[in-house]
C-alpha cells in the first residue's frame, strides 16, 4: 500500500469549485506502471502520459475517486496537479 497522503486541502477545494476531474502526477514502483494504469482506468481515470523509464504517471481522475488512486498497490506517491479543466457551468 501506497505511504503517500492525498492532498485533502486542495481536494477539498476542487470539489467546492466544481471540479469534476482533477489531474494527478503519479509516481509508480518499478515494473508496476501496467498494472497501476490499468487499476487507475478501472476507477474512472484517463491516464495522459507514461513513462516507465521513470515510474511515472499522468492522470486526469475524478474528483471522487482520487483517494482511492493512493490505495493502488505499487503507487509510491500521488500529487494533485491545480486542476484546469471540466468545471461544472456555472448556474
Amino acid at each position: 500500500m501506497s505511504s503517500a497522503k492525498p492532498d485533502k486541502t486542495r481536494l477539498e477545494q476542487a470539489k467546492r469549485d466544481g471540479y469534476l476531474t482533477v489531474p494527478l502526477m503519479i509516481s509508480v514502483q518499478p515494473g508496476r506502471d501496467g498494472e497501476v494504469e490499468q487499476a487507475l482506468r478501472k476507477l474512472g481515470a484517463t491516464v495522459e502520459s507514461r513513462d516507465p523509464r521513470i515510474g511515472y504517471l499522468r492522470a486526469e481522475m475524478p474528483v471522487d475517486k482520487v483517494e482511492d488512486a493512493y490505495l493502488i498497490t505499487g503507487v509510491s506517491k500521488v500529487d494533485l496537479d491545480e486542476p484546469l479543466g471540466n468545471k461544472l457551468p456555472e448556474p
